[in-house]
């Protein structure tokens, strides 16, 4: 997802060239005789060039292309169909065949962008004095979560009648997949998600703006895997945060755009798609989400786990069945019809996916641990 706004033009081309030459003409155009204007002075950096765009990378235009494709169908989604229909258009099985093509071309759309971002070459490491520059695990911490997207809509288009533990456990083996990358190209205590301040120099208002993007995270997965009539939409809904930001990111790093444009873009998606989540899933599931990130972030990293945390989160919204289906089955000790709930049966199914990924951790580091 490195360069998600290099749709633009290619210096390989003429044509592409000249469209090159023209835009940074009417950039240039902006500054007056009285010095920079004030889109200048606060938003675009003062070299800022559309040609910085270009790159001999993506010869073929596949990014670019899978990039305006996008950016295309989050305009028509959030600005023509949300104000329509209340909705962004996901209708699972339901609707006519067209919208129903439409709609996954759409989502292979965004997927097939994060993951031909690996054509392009970035940090092995966060770099800690530039937070906003991309880096390997973010790279592929994006591709991973667009993927989970991906899975959740599949669930909910294709099994509308799955079992309630089918998102969450798709959700669960995404995280898993995040945190083996974590833990390959990832430093100590230093993760993409939850960095340490010593690591991240940051003011404390960005530490505060810091906690209200992770917030939208936990709100994010509250979404994906909280039962909602709505589901596909709602695995849609969370791509414009993932893909906006690697974006604003990708014309920081080109210094075409300031640290505080990429803050205020990344801003209005997450209040965007955070209106829509809130909306969908009611008061109760998002005051839970909230209770389950201050948990998180409150807990000691010792002894934070945070599939645990969703774990708590997930009884915490079925309260009232464990209360009046599962808790009567405990105490009158009958195991059977307890093995036989699709709670038990999801629950036993996340234990075994959590225990094959330690035991791969385990493996890795060990044979690693060899080789040094």
């Amino acid at each position: 997802m490195k360069n998600s706004a290099s749709f633009l033009t290619d210096n390989s081309a003429p044509y592409g060239k000249q469209a090159s030459k023209m835009a940074d003409m009417v950039i240039d155009s902006r500054h007056g005789d009285d010095g920079p204007s004030f889109i200048f002075r606060h938003f675009l950096h003062k070299d800022a060039k559309i040609s910085k765009l270009m790159t001999r990378e993506d010869g073929y235009h596949l990014h670019k292309t899978l990039g305006l494709l996008s950016l295309v169908n989050f305009i028509y989604r959030y600005a023509y169909v949300y104000p329509k229909y209340g909705n962004l258009g996901y209708n699972g099985q339901t609707g006519n065949r067209h919208l129903s093509m439409l709609n996954w071309a759409t989502m292979l759309i965004h997927t097939c962008l994060a993951f031909s971002s690996i054509i392009f070459r970035v940090p092995k490491h966060r770099i800690n004095n530039k937070p906003m520059v991309i880096y390997e695990e973010y790279r592929q911490h994006a591709m991973v979560f667009t993927l989970r997207c991906l899975v959740v809509f599949v669930i909910a288009t294709l099994f509308p009648a799955a079992p309630s533990w089918g998102p969450p456990l798709g959700v669960m083996a995404c995280h898993l997949l995040a945190d083996r990358i974590t833990a390959i190209h990832g430093t100590v205590g230093n993760t993409a998600v939850r960095a340490t301040k010593k690591h991240l120099k940051l003011s404390t208002f960005y530490q505060g703006v810091g906690k209200l993007y992770s917030l939208y995270q936990f709100l994010a997965i509250g979404s994906h895997i909280s039962p909602n009539a709505r589901l596909a939409d709602l695995a849609f809904n969370a791509v414009i945060a993932i893909q906006s930001s690697a974006f604003m990111m990708t014309l920081y790093r080109k210094r075409i755009v300031r640290g505080r444009t990429h803050m205020v873009v990344y801003a209005f998606c997450l209040l965007l798609s955070g209106y829509h989540i809130c909306r969908l899933l009611g008061w109760w599931s998002c005051l839970l989400v909230t209770c389950t990130f201050i948990l998180r972030i409150k807990t000691p990293r010792q002894w934070s786990n945070k599939y645990v945390c969703w774990f708590v989160f997930l009884v915490m919204l079925n309260f009232t069945w464990c209360k009046e289906v599962l808790l009567p089955l405990l105490l009158t000790s009958n195991v059977g019809p307890i093995i036989e709930t699709d709670a038990f049966k999801g629950l036993a199914m996340g234990i075994g996916l959590y225990a094959l990924f330690k035991g791969e951790r385990a493996l890795f580091q060990t044979e690693q641990s060899k080789q040094e």
